[in-house]
């Protein structure tokens, strides 16, 4: 029986593997499920595994000229401002504890007058957080598929330069110090592409900061089908460390970290959406929207909990970060 009922039956298209080319895939899918976040269509995706490298990915999935009915008006970027509220004790902590190390491994990469692109910018929360513990100016690039008018005005106040469209038909002539790439590589057609526009792009010693989510993350075998990483059905790819680490060294790029970061939002939405409640509804929709909450402290300090622990143990969490440096001249 469809869990959606949205009354939108979209046309699916078989793809191959981005990572290799087959189109061969394991008998078995991998995942399968609905649009549970938006019910943008009714249809049943599937993620598969290809038989040739192993890669996960959604296909069939939407043709490209749809791609819009899946990413709605209200789209929730899921950005560090929407999980962790503003004054929240815990987006403090994620700020400042549990996110301040990998800013200061970008920073340490800058001086006066640095270039940095964010992929993905949404209103640029990350640009700003990055700009004020900079103990220099500067110069901050930002791009996103469009701009709202709100996010664009909000942007240009902070004389940050707007790059629009798909990243890997962007035309630039800027070399880059530091790449931001959050949550990004796994909604892509072609992230192999998208990679090697940012190794192009980076400056001799530049730093590449990406994150994605973690095909192997603890909450994937609590929630399977359920599992918000998923992100049905945009999310074209889920990454192992193994896959995205090749993908990122083949085009030239040396990994200086790759491991498991806190994300613990995740754990509340997919609870709710495994107990058929709507991931993203805000708190005061009924009683146990309340208790299963970003915000609801008890809820937000399990979920952090967990991870951290998952990171001692040397598990995987739902997100994995990655470093990578381009070789400078001296290298």
């Amino acid at each position: 029986m469809n869990p959606i009922d949205s009354g939108v039956e979209l046309e699916l298209v078989p793809v191959p593997c981005a990572m290799c080319g087959s189109a061969e895939t394991e008998p078995r899918p991998v995942f399968e499920g609905y649009d549970y976040e938006y019910r943008t269509c009714d249809n049943q995706f599937r993620f598969v595994a290809c038989s040739e490298c192993g890669h996960v990915y959604q296909s069939p999935r939407v043709r490209m000229a749809d791609v819009g009915r899946i990413y709605p008006r209200d789209y929730d970027l899921r950005v560090t401002e929407v999980a962790y509220p503003a004054f929240a004790p815990f987006r403090w902590l994620k700020l400042n504890v549990l996110d301040r190390g990998w800013y200061r491994k970008v920073i340490a990469n800058l001086r006066a007058g640095s270039r940095v692109l964010d992929i993905g910018a949404g209103f640029g929360g990350n640009l700003t957080f990055l700009a004020e513990l900079a103990p220099f100016p500067v110069k901050l690039f930002a791009n996103d598929l469009r701009f709202e008018p709100e996010a664009r005005s909000h942007l240009s106040e902070r004389n940050v330069t707007l790059l629009e469209g798909p990243i890997e038909d962007v035309q630039c002539s800027e070399r880059f110090d530091a790449i931001i790439c959050q949550h990004v590589i796994e909604h892509v057609t072609d992230p192999k592409q998208v990679i090697r526009w940012i190794s192009d792009h980076l400056a001799p010693g530049g730093v590449l900061y990406l994150e994605a989510p973690d095909l192997n993350g603890l909450s994937r075998y609590v929630f399977r089908n359920h599992w918000l990483a998923l992100s049905i059905p945009r999310h074209f790819h889920m990454f192992s460390r193994k896959a995205l680490a090749a993908c990122v060294s083949e085009s030239d790029l040396k990994i200086e970290f790759h491991g498991a970061i806190v994300e613990a939002s995740h754990w509340p939405a997919s609870l709710r959406i495994k107990l058929g409640m709507k991931p993203h509804a805000p708190s005061s929709t009924g009683f146990m929207y309340s208790i299963i909450s970003y915000d609801n402290f008890l809820a937000k300090s399990v979920s952090c909990m967990v991870d951290l622990m998952a990171i001692v143990l040397g598990l995987s969490t739902v997100t994995q970060a990655l470093i990578a440096r381009k070789p400078g001249a001296s290298d």
